[in-house]
C-alpha cells in the first residue's frame, strides 16, 4: 500500500511539473515575443509624436544656451516612454546637435561633432523612419504607404524582410524637420523585469500545483484498502461459479481496472455461453434458409424447341439476393427471368423468394410488361423503400422462333452473333421493381432475332463487379471478351461453365463481394433434349 501511494505521489508530481514546465515555457516565449513587438510599435508611435517637438525645443532653447529649459523638456519626454534609453538630434549633414548620453546636466559647447557611423548617416539622410536591429545589426526602413500602412524597405526603397515579432531593435531614427532627425535609443531592461516577474509567478503556481497533487495522491491512495477488500471477496464468489456477481469499486485506479476485468470476465463467460447457443441456432437457421432458397431455384431446365439453355448461381453468402427461374405455360412457350435484389443476405433472399412467388402467381399475364407492372405494385407496398430488385424477363415462342424481353433496370444483356463473331450489348431500360408505385411508362418490350448459333447472356452485376484486388475489377470489357472467346462452344452449359470459370480465375483468392448469376441461351435447331434437363451444379 505504501509503495502504491509513493508511486502515485511521484508520478503525479512529475506529471504536474512537466505540464507546468511546458506550458510556462510556451507562455513565456509567447509573452516575450508579444512584449518585444509592443515595444517596437510603441517606439514607432512615440517617435512620430515627439520628434517634431524635440527638434522644436532644440531650436528654441539651445542656440540661446537655455539648456535648463531644454533639459526639462527632454526629461519630460523620457518620462512618457519607459523603454527609451537615449535621444540624439542629428542634422541631415551628419552633425550631432544633441546627445542625452553626454549632455544630461550640461550643454555641449565645443567644436562641431560629426557622426561617423555610415549606417546612421544613411538613416538620418533618408526621409523614411528606420531602425537598427539589435542582434543582426541590419537596417530596415519603414515606408508609410498611401493607405496608411507601413511596409519594410531598404535604403533604395525596395522591399525588405519584415521584422520578426521577437526581433529587438537598438535604436529608431525618425525624420523631424527638413534639416534634423531624432534618434531614439531603445532599452529592453523593463521587458526582462516583466519576464522575470512572470517566471516567479509561474514557479509559485507550479509549487502550488505540485503541493495540491501530492495531497490528492495521498488521499487517493488512502482509499484503496476498502475496494481491495471488496475485490478479494468478489474474486472468491466468482471463482465458485456465480458469474452474475459483480464487484462494485468506485475508484479510478488500477484496482478499479482489476475489478472491471473481474466483472468483464464474469459477464463474458455468461454472454459467451448464451452467444454460443445463439450462434449454433442462427447457423442452423441459415442452413435451413439456404436449403429453402436452393429449393426455389429450378431443378430442371425445361426443354423447348430452338433454344439450348443453361444457368447457374454462385452466392456470396449462405443466403443470396439473386434469383432466376423458368416457367413453361405450354409446349411452345417458355418464360424466363433473372433478378438481382439489392445487397445480399437474409433480407435479399426473402425479397427474392417473394418475387419468385409473385411471378408464379402472375405468370398468366398477357404480356411481359403487364407481369412486371403487377409485381412492382406489390413490392412497392410490401417492402421497405431501400429494397428493390432489377430484373430481365424473357419469353421464347418456339412456334414463331421469336424472343421478346423487358428489362426492369437490369444489366444490359450480351448478344453473341455467330455469323460474324461480334459481341454487342442490348439496349438498357426500365426501372428496378419496388422503387416507384407505377412503372408502366418506364418499361418497354423489345424483340431480338436469334440466328442459329447466336448466344444471349443475361447476368447479375456480381460478375462484372468481381474484384481482383483493391483497384482492379473484371468489368464489362472482361465479360464481353469472355463471351466473344467462348461463344462458339458446343452448347450453353459449356459456355456457362467457361464464363464462370473465367471470372473466378480472374478474381483468384479475392473475396467474392456479391452474388454471381448467369443465364445462357444458345439458338439451335437441334433437339433441345440433348442439352436441357437437370441443372448441373456450378463447379469453377
Amino acid at each position: 500500500m505504501h509503495s502504491l501511494k509513493t508511486k502515485l505521489i511521484a508520478w503525479i508530481s512529475v506529471l504536474i511539473i512537466i505540464l507546468f514546465g511546458i506550458s510556462a515555457g510556451l507562455f513565456l516565449g509567447e509573452k516575450q515575443r508579444e512584449l518585444t513587438e509592443d515595444i517596437f510599435v510603441n517606439a514607432r508611435s512615440f517617435a512620430e509624436l515627439t520628434a517634431g517637438s524635440v527638434v522644436a525645443d532644440y531650436k528654441l532653447y539651445l542656440p540661446q544656451e537655455s539648456f535648463i529649459y531644454f533639459n526639462r523638456e527632454i526629461k519630460a519626454t523620457f518620462a512618457k516612454f519607459q523603454d527609451l534609453s537615449g535621444i540624439k538630434v542629428i542634422s541631415y549633414k551628419g552633425e550631432l546637435a544633441y546627445d542625452s548620453a553626454t549632455e544630461g546636466e550640461k550643454q555641449y559647447l565645443g567644436t562641431a561633432r560629426m557622426v561617423i557611423d555610415q549606417n546612421m548617416l544613411k538613416q538620418v539622410a533618408s526621409r523614411n523612419p528606420s531602425v537598427m536591429t539589435l542582434d543582426s545589426q541590419r537596417v530596415v526602413y519603414l515606408k508609410k504607404n498611401d493607405d496608411g500602412l507601413i511596409s519594410y524597405v531598404d535604403e533604395n526603397e525596395m522591399p525588405a524582410p519584415a521584422l520578426a515579432p521577437d526581433e529587438k531593435i537598438a535604436y529608431l531614427v525618425q525624420p523631424a524637420t527638413n534639416d534634423y532627425a531624432v534618434v531614439y535609443g531603445i532599452t529592453y531592461a523593463n521587458l526582462q523585469d516583466r519576464v522575470n516577474q512572470t517566471i516567479m509567478r509561474s514557479l509559485l503556481l507550479a509549487l502550488f500545483g505540485v503541493g495540491t497533487g501530492i495531497l490528492i495522491a495521498y488521499l487517493f491512495a488512502a482509499g484503496i484498502t476498502r475496494p481491495l477488500k471488496k475485490l478479494t471477496e468478489g474474486a472468491g464468489i466468482i471463482a465458485k461459479g456465480n458469474f452474475k456477481h459483480r464487484v462494485e469499486v468506485k475508484t479510478r485506479d488500477e484496482i478499479a481496472t482489476l475489478a472491471g476485468a473481474f466483472n468483464s470476465m464474469a459477464q463474458d463467460l455468461e454472454v459467451s455461453t448464451k452467444a454460443l447457443i445463439y450462434k449454433e441456432r442462427v447457423a442452423k437457421e441459415l442452413e435451413i434458409a439456404a436449403g429453402i432458397q436452393k429449393d426455389l431455384l429450378p431443378k430442371v431446365i425445361p426443354s423447348i424447341a430452338g433454344l439450348d439453355i443453361s444457368a447457374g448461381l454462385l452466392p456470396a453468402e449462405e443466403i443470396g439476393g439473386d434469383c432466376y427461374d423458368f416457367l413453361k405455360p405450354n409446349d411452345n412457350s417458355l418464360l424466363m427471368y433473372l433478378g438481382d435484389v439489392t445487397g445480399h443476405g437474409v433480407a435479399s433472399g426473402i425479397v427474392g423468394s417473394i418475387v419468385n412467388a409473385l411471378i408464379y402467381n402472375y405468370s398468366d399475364a398477357v404480356d411481359l410488361k403487364e407481369l412486371l407492372v403487377r409485381i412492382n405494385s406489390i413490392l412497392k407496398e410490401k417492402t421497405t423503400s431501400n429494397m428493390f430488385i432489377t430484373m430481365v424477363m424473357l419469353h421464347w415462342d418456339a412456334t414463331m422462333r421469336h424472343l421478346k424481353y423487358v428489362s426492369a433496370g437490369h444489366e444490359q444483356m450480351i448478344h453473341f452473333c455467330a455469323k460474324d463473331g461480334k459481341v454487342s450489348l442490348l439496349p438498357p431500360g426500365g426501372l428496378a421493381l419496388g422503387m416507384m408505385p407505377n412503372i408502366s411508362e418506364l418499361l418497354e418490350e423489345r424483340s431480338l432475332v436469334l440466328e442459329e448459333g447466336d448466344v444471349l447472356v443475361a447476368y447479375s452485376d456480381g460478375i462484372p463487379e468481381a474484384w481482383k484486388n483493391e483497384k482492379e475489377m473484371y468489368g464489362m470489357s472482361g465479360l464481353k471478351r469472355a463471351v466473344s472467346e467462348y461463344g462458339r462452344l458446343e452448347n450453353a452449359l459449356a459456355i456457362r461453365n467457361a464464363l464462370l470459370s473465367d471470372v473466378k480465375q480472374y478474381s483468384g483468392n479475392w473475396k467474392q463481394m456479391d452474388d454471381m448469376t448467369l443465364m445462357v441461351l444458345k439458338r439451335t435447331e437441334k433437339d433441345p433434349r440433348l442439352y436441357n434437363g437437370p441443372v448441373p451444379p456450378v463447379t469453377v
